[in-house]
């Protein structure tokens, strides 16, 4: 046997794992590599990202509508996947509810919807405890003035902080100019509660739980 035979015969073990590994990706067409992302609606979401120290992984995303129109793509990003909503609640760490618009929201609009939604997640008397939290919100939403299309909002639950919003990276501030940082665990659960509670649209929590494929 030839010299270059042998070599062929004994093969680099590196080149034999890498050999290996490609062979075993073409039997897994559904696996993403690192840093890989999904698309919806022409928005481009992160499998995984960094938040305030911690990675976060995409659990799941969704079209929310409004009537007969695109409202925004949401996405929900957990320290770990989840799959009922209760688990979501009880999650320990930082929790990002992510909104990617897709059309153009005025603040006074954007704050009739929160107030809609979030009172129909409360029972009367979270509702009525809440109104000091409820209040902060609205503030900080109505310095945001607009939304357009392309514009990403994260509502985030960072531990030992409270309740953080952003719009385009910077982050929205309360009525004294100060950073809203409300630290209401129960109110950050109500806001969940709009997007993955029972009262959420079927399609919207199904996807942000991770039961429709992506």
């Amino acid at each position: 046997m030839s010299d270059d035979l042998v070599r062929r015969d004994v093969m680099d073990p590196s080149r034999r794992q890498l050999l290996a590994g490609t062979a075993a990706a073409t039997l897994m067409p559904w696996a993403m590599p690192a840093h890989a992302s999904v698309e919806m609606e022409g928005v481009e979401l992160a499998e995984s990202i960094t938040a305030y120290g911690q990675k976060l992984v995409l659990n799941g995303a969704a079209v929310r509508k409004r009537g007969y129109f695109k409202a925004d793509v949401t996405a929900l990003y957990l320290p770990e996947r989840r799959t009922t909503a209760e688990a979501v609640y009880k999650l320990d760490g930082v929790r990002r509810i992510q909104l990617n618009i897709l059309r153009e929201f005025t603040s006074s609009t954007i704050t009739r919807i929160f107030l809609a939604d979030f009172k129909q997640s409360a029972t009367d008397d979270e509702f009525k405890r809440l109104i000091g939290p409820i209040g902060q919100i609205g503030a900080a939403y109505s310095n945001v003035k607009r939304v357009s299309k392309g514009d990403v909002v994260n509502l985030d639950w960072l531990p030992g902080t409270g309740w953080m919003a952003s719009h385009n990276g910077k982050v929205l501030t309360a009525e004294n100019g100060g950073v809203m940082a409300i630290k209401d665990e129960l109110a950050y659960q109500i806001y969940l509660r709009m997007y993955i509670g029972q009262a959420a649209p079927e399609d919207l929590r199904n996807g942000l739980l991770g039961r429709t494929r992506l």
